[in-house]
């Protein structure tokens, strides 16, 4: 009888010993980073490409986005209350086929790591929490957008985006041998827990800029023009759509904080 289990023991290890590896059809072929310009965000990303080349027609890449607390990242009752991150890509003619991006669109109750996959290209992301939404539009650049608020929209505070970082992943398929370039804008505003109200203390955005080239091209001043066009196109973000300076803390959060009311 003793010979059974170890007779499947030897079958498992011989099994594990001829199954042949199965290894990433992927690389990172860019990446780059950045600080805020008031220090508050850091903002990192890489650029992936799928090496299996299945597809004679198309390359296929995908994006991973990375905001992170570069000042407040230890402050319990400091944090992010909204992030907008925009991904540019060129060619315009870049597209989301199929369809793969993470977060997606909705309400996210806790932050948490999920998988993302993308035409053989995978890793891990570590979503935001509270209210998302994912769009795409099409003009000088094909643009992937997150914009994430802990606001409701009566502006009463629910809770920050996210604690030490968040992350986002689009995947994209371009013409085969085509150049690619991506820029990615983050802006975000910290705010402070005081009791019953959320006070803003910060804001912040910065970019960055990725590439890769099966076509030989002048990267630098291509990469550094695309930073320039999104910085530019997103300025708007930053001096319109400002939340205000106090938000009223909900009801949920109040109880959750234990904020003795009345």
């Amino acid at each position: 009888m003793r010979w059974k289990p170890l007779f499947a023991v030897l079958l498992g290890l011989a099994i594990v010993l001829v199954t042949p590896a199965v290894s990433a059809s992927h690389e990172i072929v860019s990446s780059d980073y950045s600080y805020g310009e008031n220090r508050v965000m850091k903002l990192s990303g890489a650029l992936y490409k799928d090496t299996g080349e299945l597809d004679p027609n198309y390359d296929y890449y995908a994006v991973k986005i990375t905001t992170e607390d570069a000042k407040y990242r230890n402050s319990g009752w400091v944090g992010p209350m909204y992030i907008y991150v925009d991904v540019a890509v060129l060619p315009s003619s870049a597209a989301e086929v199929p369809a793969s991006h993470v977060p997606t669109s909705g309400t996210k109750f806790t932050q948490h790591s999920v998988s993302f996959s993308y035409e053989g290209i995978g890793f891990d992301v570590q979503i935001p929490r509270t209210f998302v939404s994912y769009w795409e539009k099409n003009d000088w650049a094909h643009h992937f957008v997150w914009e994430v608020s802990g606001i409701k929209p009566s502006f009463v505070g629910w809770w920050f985006v996210f604690d030490d970082y968040a992350e986002f992943a689009t995947g994209f398929r371009v013409p085969q041998s085509s150049n690619v370039f991506t820029a990615a804008y983050a802006y975000g505003e910290w705010y402070k827990l005081y009791l019953v109200v959320f006070r803003k203390i910060a804001s912040d955005y910065a970019v960055i800029g990725m590439s890769y080239l099966p076509k030989k091209y002048s990267t630098y001043y291509k990469v550094n023009e695309l930073k320039h066009q999104i910085c530019t196109y997103n300025r708007n973000i930053r001096n319109i759509q400002g939340l205000p300076e106090m938000i009223k803390v909900s009801p949920e959060t109040q109880s959750l904080a234990g904020v003795q009311k009345g």
